[in-house]
């Protein structure tokens, strides 16, 4: 579930940065409304946390992992935007008015939750894809072993339908060194039949 910061008016990105700055939890800024951001569940954390494995020991020399802590500038629709993970390759470009977030991700991970879902796999999934340095929009489910990952095509269009894999079957990220197997996300977080097992 997401809450909203009650403000007198709509906030600007300066707000946003001043509430960003002096707080403990992560906002998002959405339309000139400051979203606080949800702590994920103890399957959503483990999943973004093996990934964060995965990918670190899968980057070439000039890429790199990052956790879900960056923050990124949405140009196209000005929103300040978090994902659970991503890669970036080269240095990490700055807008001008936040030297904080970047723009210019090669691969974004989202962990679906029940608050999240609509937003991560449809709002949030076109903002980063409006990005032009991004490549694939990965998105794994929190209660299936199921992961989807969104491509761009060689002439730079977004796929209509994600690539969706289960267990037993790898896939490929751009960048990455190697494949990633289903099975490496989700053993010892979730049983076959996609129940918990940290509970």
């Amino acid at each position: 579930m997401k809450a909203t910061l009650s403000l007198p008016h709509r906030a600007t990105y300066a707000d946003y940065l001043a509430t960003e700055q002096n707080s403990e939890r992560r906002h998002e800024f959405i339309d000139g409304v400051i979203v606080a951001m949800a702590g994920g569940s103890d399957e959503h954390n483990a999943i973004a946390s093996r990934f964060a494995t995965l990918f670190g020991v899968r980057v070439p020399r000039g890429c790199r992992s990052y956790t879900p802590d960056q923050r990124f500038w949405i140009a196209a629709t000005t929103r300040g935007r978090y994902s659970d993970g991503s890669i970036i390759c080269g240095k990490p470009a700055h807008p001008a008015h936040d030297n904080q977030a970047t723009t210019n991700p090669v691969v974004v991970l989202e962990v679906l939750s029940p608050s999240s879902e609509g937003d991560d796999d449809g709002d949030k999934r076109r903002d980063f894809q409006s990005l032009v340095s991004l490549e694939a929009y990965v998105i794994a489910a929190q209660d299936a072993r199921c992961v989807k990952v969104y491509r761009r095509t060689e002439r730079g269009e977004w796929r209509d339908a994600p690539d969706v894999y289960r267990d037993g079957e790898r896939f490929e990220l751009p960048q990455l060194t190697r494949t990633i197997a289903v099975d490496e996300v989700y053993d010892d977080i979730l049983d076959g039949a996609g129940r918990s097992l940290l509970r």
